[in-house]
């Protein structure tokens, strides 16, 4: 039963050849820069008849030896907030880990409920097993493993015994999983579930990492790959192989949300069979998931809905009711884009891209700098830093040496250095002032007051118009999860926009005051006027209304004003007072967003490192940054140029903005997104039943430095290769402003005139990050510096490529292409970069590298096929946005191997008594 691997010498193994990669704080899409070689970079590919629309994502294939798996984990969260992500990977998921704990005997009984569901979300028995975890704690047994056996042959499971701090059964689970799956082939995608504190996460890492985490934080949900090897599989015939994809296929469609042409999300719930509950759960299953209706259904849908929101104002009840258990569905999306198989298919030339890729994480801008002494010696034609890269010439004398730049070519003279004083390392800091505070403790002292607390303030900046009380269908699976939870007490499907906005603002304040209760804390709110509800000591909260025709500048100075004549108090003191404004929200008027975002920004423009995050469900209609047409005077600040504008402001004063689209009616998320893309903050339109997950997504991923600007320096043989840069650039200077755990910034380059690359035998790079540390105020220079082995063997670049930095460089091109116009080529780089991963991709950790690649990339490429021609035109629908924004937001954590990423994942903690409010929460409607 027990997978035939040897974790440890495969991790070892893969260390070995990637021992380089290790060691870098640039990183380089392969371990070579190539040279070019035309006699290898062309391929021929098959393309859309008159269209030039490529859809082969390989031109090799590879053999199912029927052992070797690639097993993609999702490892849940462990409350029941929705996530869409775990929605998929349940709705097209291969294989099951229901987990409970033999000290809980809470966590059995939801061990029943959550198969019972699973029975509902799939419509079909699912694959699992049963685990009991925490075997070492058998002086704590609640549950004993006989009922845990009893459970298991009730519902047909294979039944396993674990320990993750041991190890016990951890191999044997997940092989045994493996071993019942239908093969279709290699890939298995895997579900770990279970209730909160069962080690759900524990039990994952052991497996993919032969490691022991505790004290891990519940509220993360992530996905990890393992290629493993397992003996005894059944083989199945070639026919029964493609039965099975076409239904996973077919599965996974219905898992991933359609759009309409305005980009909104229209799921169908599913009902449930009119089989009533035993005492062994809910009987019954689903025919049919996601069942589409006709357009002109979507349109008589939409119309009942408008009709009942007039009675509803008419009655004076705009506010009523949160959820509701009506059985009505949501409108139904239009038909799908006519099939590919319809049209002409043909074969033509393309050129092969390359690993000619520098990624900069600017995340370890966060580590502690690695300081040297004195000033950096800079380069008087291009002040690049003379560093390890650099051939000294001491000839004249230790007193008398000089410097040709490998850069620009200059001769620098009379240095006084020697070649043992050059700095070393891939990485060096230069202080370029004093810390300006003593930096916080990295450890609280004590679990009943944490006394560090992250740099800035937090603005919520809520839309309550009157589209707001519109109503929005549950997913699902989160309905049928509260029904089985409850033993069906609870039947809820619908909710309104606003109660779903307001119980996610309830939940991270909450959180927040546990957290860092020292934190302040500003919740405004807007319609047609911005009203700030809590967050100060004054009991009198400031208004401002007739936004029509003022200005931003205006505006800014208002939220200015406003910093001084209502400061803020810590959240811990605050916060019974924004729970009482949190629960009393009632809707009215337009959307003033522009007007409420410049007030907002405004408010912390004298607070670095702070961040505004913006709700709204609706496009801006009132005032400065309206898409319904220009007004006033200042025209330049109504429509999408006010949001470039305030997106610059925010970043120049260090502010970050985010963007909360809710599904429903198009925002206008283009024009919209800039105020978030260019301050350094995050997009995304999604779910209203998602906001509780989202909201607590950005507050995890914290501003970790300020000021930032990065100059980047390339070998005078090479320019950078990106759509929004210039031709010929072989130096670049980009102002960023505030840096987020997650952010990294990734350059393509290429040769200048590849016929004088002959005499080329390494690359000399260099980046330069001048930048300010949240901790301490410190500003310092960081230096990154390495040279690359240079050839012409494709096979040898291709073979030695970081398919991490490969994946996260090929979704931030392909999305710049996407916003600048170019389609065709956008969707042809994302292509190129897939069929090249293929043919390199050899190691385990490629492998695994790869496998979450595509992942990434699966919405945005779909996209990018079937909505090419909006893309061409610059017309995306909101939908289409958001995979723009998204994929400009890759970071290297979302690729890489659970080995590259272990540091971040023993550093995810949570508080003693953050951790026991998430897991006593219960949503009581």
């Amino acid at each position: 039963m027990a997978a035939c691997v040897n974790f440890n010498e495969i991790q070892l193994q893969e260390k070995k050849k990637f021992h380089h990669l290790d060691s870098l704080k640039m990183e380089f899409g392969s371990k070579f820069v190539y040279l070019g070689n035309a006699e290898e970079d062309e391929e021929e590919v098959l393309c859309l008849e008159g269209e030039d629309i490529i859809l082969s994502d390989s031109d090799s294939c590879s053999d199912d030896d029927g052992e070797t798996c690639m097993l993609d984990i999702l490892d849940t969260a462990g409350q029941e907030e929705y996530s869409s992500v775990r929605d998929q990977y349940v709705r097209s998921g291969d294989g099951f880990v229901i987990i409970y704990s033999i000290t809980d005997t809470e966590s059995f009984s939801e061990a029943e409920a959550i198969y019972n569901w699973l029975e509902r979300v799939k419509g079909e028995e699912p694959i699992a097993v049963l685990v009991a975890n925490k075997q070492d704690l058998d002086t704590d047994i609640a549950v004993p493993n006989d009922q845990g056996e009893a459970l298991a042959t009730k519902l047909g499971l294979q039944f396993f015994q674990t320990s993750a701090l041991t190890g016990q059964g951890v191999t044997d689970a997940m092989a045994g999983l493996v071993k019942v799956i239908p093969r279709s082939g290699r890939d298995y995608k895997i579900v770990m579930l279970g209730s909160g504190a069962v080690g759900k996460s524990s039990v994952t890492l052991r497996f993919v990492r032969n490691e022991f985490i505790d004290d891990y934080d519940p509220t993360i949900e992530d996905s990890y790959r393992k290629m493993i090897q397992v003996k005894g599989i059944s083989s199945m015939g070639e026919d029964q192989k493609k039965a099975l994809r076409k239904k996973k296929k077919h599965r996974s469609m219905a898992a991933t949300p359609k759009r309409d042409d305005a980009g909104d999300t229209y799921l169908r719930p599913l009902s449930a069979s009119a089989g009533r509950r035993s005492s062994g759960g809910l009987l019954g299953s689903i025919k049919s998931a996601f069942k589409f209706g006709s357009s002109s259904s979507r349109q008589q849908q939409q119309q009942q809905q408008q009709q009942q929101q007039q009675q509803q104002q008419q009655q004076g009840l705009p506010n009523q009711s949160i959820f509701t258990n009506s059985n009505s569905s949501p409108p139904s999306p239009p038909p799908f884009p006519p099939l590919l198989a319809t049209k002409n298919k043909k074969k033509m030339k393309t050129r092969k891209t390359d690993g000619n890729v520098v990624l900069i994480p600017l995340r370890d801008l966060a580590n502690k700098p690695n300081l040297v002494t004195g000033e950096p010696i800079t380069c008087k034609g291009c002040q690049a830093v003379l560093t390890s890269t650099a051939t000294l010439d001491t000839s004249g004398g230790d007193d008398n040496a000089s410097w040709t730049c490998e850069f620009c070519g200059h001769v620098n003279l009379n240095l006084s250095i020697s070649e043992n004083e050059i700095p070393k390392g891939d990485s060096i800091d230069f202080m370029l002032s004093p810390p300006t505070k003593v930096a916080e403790a990295e450890e609280e002292t004590t679990e009943a007051r944490k006394k560090k607390v992250t740099p800035g303030m937090i603005v919520y900046c809520m839309d309550i118009s009157i589209s707001m009380q519109g109503i929005c269908h549950m997913p699902h699976s989160q309905a049928a999860w509260r029904e089985e939870r409850t033993f069906g007490a609870e039947q809820v499907s619908r909710a309104t926009r606003l109660d779903c906005i307001r119980r996610a603002v309830e939940r991270l304040i909450e959180q927040l005051k546990l957290e860092e209760p020292d934190k302040k804390v500003l919740l405004t709110v807007f319609g047609s006027d911005v009203t700030v509800k809590a967050g100060g000591a004054n009991p009198v909260t400031p208004s401002f209304d007739n936004l029509e025709n003022q200005t931003m500048a205006e505006l800014l100075d208002k939220g200015l004003n406003m910093a001084n004549t209502y400061p803020l108090v810590p959240i811990e003191e605050s916060y019974e007072t924004m729970n009482a404004a949190v629960k009393t929200l009632t809707t009215r008027g337009c959307t003033a967003l522009g007007p409420a975002l410049s007030l907002c920004v405004g408010y912390v423009s004298k607070t670095p490192s702070s961040e505004v995050v913006l709700c709204t469900d609706g496009e801006p209609n009132v005032g400065i940054g309206s898409l319904s047409g220009s007004r006033g005077s200042s025209s330049s600040e109504y429509g999408p140029d006010f949001y470039r504008q305030i997106g610059t402001y925010a970043r120049d004063k260090n502010i970050t903005i985010n963007i909360l689209a809710v599904e429903g009616a198009s925002v206008g998320l283009q024009s919209v997104s800039q105020a978030a893309e260019i301050s350094g903050g995050t997009t995304n339109k999604l779910n209203p039943a998602e906001i509780v997950r989202q909201l607590r997504l950005i507050a995890q991923n914290e501003v970790v430095a300020n000021s930032v600007t990065v100059t980047f320096y390339l070998h005078p043989n090479f320019v950078f290769d990106e759509p929004d840069f210039g031709d010929d650039l072989s130096r670049l200077e980009k102002e960023v402003g505030a840096v987020r755990k997650e952010t990294d910034m990734s350059f393509r380059f290429k040769l200048k005139d590849p016929s004088k690359a002959e005499n080329i035998e390494s690359v000399p790079f260099q980046v330069q990050i001048i930048y300010t540390r949240n901790s301490d105020g410190m500003k310092c220079m960081r230096v990154l510096s390495k040279s690359s082995e240079a050839t012409r063997d494709r096979k040898n670049m291709e073979e030695n490529i970081n398919v991490a930095v490969m994946g996260v460089a090929a979704m931030k091109t392909t999305a710049n292409l996407a916003k600048a116009g170019k389609g065709k080529e956008a969707q042809h780089h994302m292509k190129h970069v897939k069929r090249m991963v293929k043919r390199g991709a050899k190691s385990s950790e490629q492998m695994e590298e790869r496998y979450g690649f595509q992942t990434q990339a699966m919405d945005f490429e779909e996209d990018l096929l079937y909505n090419n021609a909006n893309y061409c035109s610059r017309q995306q629908t909101d939908m289409s946005s958001r995979y723009v924004q998204q994929a400009m937001g890759s970071h290297m954590m979302q690729h890489s191997s659970v080995s590259k990423k272990m540091d971040m994942i023993k550093a995810r903690k949570m508080k003693a008594a953050t951790k026991n409010a998430y897991y006593n929460y219960r949503d009581d409607l």
